[in-house]
């Protein structure tokens, strides 16, 4: 049982400041690395599931329903959206402000980066550490931290929080229209619609909650 905030200076800060403070720092951390884990360990062992099913020497097409499966989560978690928005999500998850949103922004996108790399380099017997992973895990201190606090900002009422939320399903428009999956991939337009689809969806969800909100704030 938590102890009550009352007696002398010292108890209030332990147990009215510091407590939850640490409480919520360990939260934030735990939601930013637990994302970040599960989109890289999903999204490298779908890219290795042909190999794994001794299917990679087969055209995309003539490969298994179960290895072409893989290749939608493939396509799906390697796009730049994806991973952008798991950088969002661990934003808006944490739910403490825009600093340590942020914060578990960046701290998603390099621990999904690093475990990614990890993976892939065990899966192809290559190098652990190379230039292509620094590179990546210079993208995600830097993209990381405004994408974090993006989604934290999904949480404040108004038209910044519409625009916040906004950002993920019209940055997986553009990423369809600018880098489209692989056209001979037999999945590929399944990708597209899919993501297109659930885009147009998520959009329009989240204009209706922004108007019904502002109803009730009116009325």
């Amino acid at each position: 049982m938590r102890p009550a905030c009352v007696g002398g200076p010292e108890a209030l800060v332990v147990y009215c400041g510091l407590v939850p403070a640490l409480r919520g720092a360990f939260t934030g951390a735990a939601i930013a690395v637990g994302s970040g884990v599960a989109l890289a360990v999903v999204a490298a062992v779908a890219n290795d599931v042909p190999v794994m099913m001794n299917e990679v020497w087969l055209a995309r097409a003539d490969r298994s329903a179960g290895a072409q499966v893989a290749e939608f989560v493939s396509l799906i978690l390697d796009s730049g959206w994806a991973w952008a928005a798991l950088a969002v999500f661990a934003g808006w998850a944490v739910h403490r402000g825009l600093l340590a949103g942020a914060l578990a922004g960046c701290v998603a996108l390099l621990v999904a980066t690093f475990v990614y790399d990890s993976l892939e380099a065990a899966f192809a017997d290559g190098p652990v550490w190379g230039s292509v992973r620094h590179f990546w895990l210079l993208q995600s201190l830097l993209l990381g931290l405004p994408l974090g606090a993006i989604g934290a900002l999904i949480r404040r009422p108004g038209p910044a929080g519409v625009l916040a939320a906004l950002v993920v399903p019209v940055g997986a428009v553009l990423n369809m229209a600018v880098v489209p999956p692989p056209s001979e991939s037999p999945v590929a337009a399944l990708v597209t619609a899919t993501v297109w689809v659930a885009a147009v969806a998520v959009t329009a969800l989240i204009l209706l909650r922004a108007r019904f909100s502002e109803r009730a704030r009116t009325n």
